[in-house]
């Protein structure tokens, strides 16, 4: 294994060795390695606390197009009715 594929092992199972939830062969392993990617994981693991839900971004998008159509919309009518007041006079 390269030293890229060693890290992204530890990062994956990091969360399980913290709470000691690994086979004695694993914990071993994780133990022998935590001196080098445990920087890593531990920003990680403060990042991904402060990043917002998956679907938030996609809920955001929604959002938008929904205020978009919706200011569409009111002009849409606006105009109409501007249309038909200056036709009529």
């Amino acid at each position: 294994m390269n030293h890229k594929e060693k890290e992204s092992v530890f990062l994956d199972l990091y969360d399980l060795y913290k709470e000691g939830e690994l086979e004695s062969e694993s914990m071993e392993w994780m133990k022998q390695h935590e001196p080098l990617y445990q920087k890593n994981a531990e920003f990680l693991r403060s990042d991904s606390s402060t990043k917002r839900s998956p679907g938030a971004e996609e809920e955001s998008k929604i959002r938008h197009m929904k205020v978009y159509l919706s200011s569409m919309y009111i002009c849409f009518i606006l105009l109409a009715i501007w249309m038909t007041v200056w036709f009529y006079f």
